[in-house]
């Protein structure tokens, strides 16, 4: 009969095929992975924290006031030191201090823009190292003209861990075909990684390092639905799975110190040192992930490490 007539003839489910037993080996050791993840409370902005791991220490709890905000009063108890007597003003000034700095702003010529004199008052004169009593005598040519003098590098001591070595290249000739020309820079100033991370570690600064990494989330405080926040980077998920892998890792034999994750950020760059003058370095730098980046990113707050000064070349020097 034609194929469109016929029937196919039934067919049951298909067996069940089980794999061949094998006998079960002999465990000779067992690795186990203990975590005590945790979770913070939801502070008032609804965010929060969950730990992987129990960290030893929390660094967010010695979080001062004045790291969170620019404005700072006396502490209680505290009375102000007497100020002293103050002359009238010319009007429309409301002392002598604002009279004395916009007549210097507004007179001899007119370069001295207003966000210049901020930056005076606010860098200079308001900073809590500067004292009227060190400019006595000072002459603005005199400093300039002992800044062009002095080194372009800065004092290398042997006791903070920098040594002078040389480094050899391959300079590229721009030729087809033409093997490079080896060249060798001399004067590199650099410190060891391992001096730069013991130093950092042992420092003051050393206590708001983040140790153990945690996920960050946010909780509406509408929907109750929770979201990840992406902030820090010890709250990113590369450093979750590195701060994982470490943990499993086997410990040194005797060592019952804690294991933790050092984040290092390079840069480098050309650096001007004035705006005057022809002085110049290009450092290298180091920043610790491990610090917040709110604390990290002030100037005085010393996070910065210098790992190396790379000397400057000219064309004329590789003839």
């Amino acid at each position: 009969m034609p194929a469109r007539f016929r029937d196919p003839q039934l067919e049951g489910p298909s067996p069940l095929s089980l794999p061949a037993v094998k006998p079960t080996p002999v465990i000779r050791k067992v690795l186990l992975h203990v975590r005590d993840s945790m979770r913070t409370a939801i502070n008032s902005f609804g965010l929060g924290r969950e730990y992987p791991y129990r960290p030893s220490y929390d660094p967010d709890a010695s979080v001062l006031p004045e790291d969170l905000s620019n404005y700072s009063r006396p502490p209680d108890g505290v009375v102000p030191s007497p100020e002293r007597p103050q002359l009238q003003p010319p009007w429309p000034f409301k002392n002598m201090s604002i009279f004395r700095l916009m007549q210097w702003m507004n007179t001899s010529n007119n370069q001295k823009s207003a966000g210049e004199v901020n930056r005076l008052i606010n860098d200079v004169i308001s900073a809590e190292d500067f004292s009227p009593t060190d400019l006595k005598g000072f002459m603005a040519q005199r400093e300039n003209r002992r800044f062009d003098q002095s080194k372009a590098s800065p004092d290398f001591s042997s006791k903070d861990g920098w040594t002078e070595v040389d480094v050899d290249i391959q300079v590229p000739t721009g030729v087809k075909n033409a093997p490079a020309i080896p060249f060798t820079i001399k004067g590199l100033h650099r410190r060891r990684l391992v001096d730069v991370i013991k130093a950092a570690f042992s420092e003051k600064a050393a206590e708001k390092f983040h140790l153990t990494p945690f996920k960050r989330f946010w909780k509406s405080p509408v929907t109750g639905n929770e979201e990840r926040v992406y902030d820090e980077v010890y709250t990113s998920d590369a450093w979750l799975d590195a701060h994982a892998k470490l943990q499993k890792q086997p410990a040194e034999p005797g060592c019952q110190l804690e294991r933790t994750i050092a984040g290092l950020m390079f840069w480098s760059d050309s650096t001007h040192l004035t705006n005057f003058g022809t002085a110049k370095v290009w450092p290298l730098y180091l920043y610790f992930a491990n610090l917040s980046k709110y604390i990290r990113a002030k100037p005085t707050s010393g996070a910065c490490h210098h790992i190396a000064y790379i000397p400057q070349v000219s064309y004329f020097d590789m003839l």
